[in-house]
């Protein structure tokens, strides 16, 4: 981890809390998209993932249920700094333009203990706006580091499905280092199967797992998050995955058993009653 920041050290101590691996949720998708199968009423969702050790989420949405987050169990809220074109998916948008829709003070003002912005790179060449995507990053680098608060960099590879297994670990392996050096304290990004502890040798700050598709099955998860931290992840960052599981609750234990205490997914599946 950095050591660069008191604040910053101190923020992320809260979200570790002495534990080696984290379970993340996220209830952000409708902020980029607006219509989520399992966030129609978000204070349910919020409920099933107050177990979790941090939750991503938008601006406003923490400042309207501020008092889920007050008492333990509570997740340390996690606000959302960009909105990204390539996110919204009604439209099918592929391209990644991007804008700072929250900035870091006004999420920390909103009771954030952390933010997350994407950066998005290598798509058609457009040197141009990537360069901007570049300059928005930094910039909300600059604004995290005046207040002290940490910052999640997020590799979401849009085109995934189109890529082969070796370009997507290719560019998750670039950009992850790239948010590293630009200043990201953690990073959010996807699991590129056997070689992705390379991924993890490449970054110089703690890498989380996401579950992009939505799994068939509580078993999946399990798998995917054992997978994961065995390759060097420091925890996993699991929306759909999570808030539409049938047992939210029963799969947050679960998953801490796989990633914190070894069990194994079959064992842990059997254990929970999943």
């Amino acid at each position: 981890m950095n050591t660069r920041h008191p604040g910053i050290e101190l923020r992320l101590a809260r979200i570790f809390k002495g534990k080696k691996n984290l379970v993340i949720s996220a209830v952000d998708h409708v902020v980029e998209y607006g219509d989520q199968p399992g966030l129609e009423n978000v204070e349910t969702a919020i409920r099933n993932c107050r177990t979790t050790d941090a939750l991503l989420l938008p601006r406003f949405m923490l400042e309207r249920n501020w008092p889920l987050f007050a008492a333990d169990p509570a997740p340390v809220p996690v606000v959302r700094i960009n909105w990204s074109a390539s996110f919204y998916y009604p439209l099918e948008y592929r391209e990644g333009f991007t804008t700072i829709a929250t900035t870091v003070e006004e999420a920390v003002r909103a009771g954030a203990g952390a933010v997350i912005c994407s950066l998005f790179l290598e798509e058609k060449n457009d040197r141009a706006r990537e360069t901007r995507n570049v300059e928005i990053f930094a910039e909300v680098v600059r604004q995290k580091e005046r207040l002290g608060i940490p910052l999640i960099g997020e590799c979401y590879v849009v085109e995934h499905k189109e890529k082969t297994p070796a370009e997507v670990h290719g560019k998750v392996k670039r950009i992850s280092r790239i948010m590293a050096e630009l200043g990201a304290d953690l990073i959010k990004t996807f699991y590129t199967g056997r070689d992705f502890a390379e991924v993890i040798e490449n970054t110089p700050v703690p890498v989380f797992t996401i579950g992009a598709d939505k799994l068939n099955t509580d078993l999946a998860v399990l798998q995917k998050a054992a997978d994961s931290v065995r390759a060097g992840a420091r925890g996993i960052i699991f929306g759909r995955n999570i808030f539409m599981a049938k047992n939210p609750v029963r799969l947050i234990e679960a998953l801490n058993a796989v990633i914190n205490d070894g069990a194994k997914p079959e064992a842990a599946l059997k254990e929970f009653k999943l």
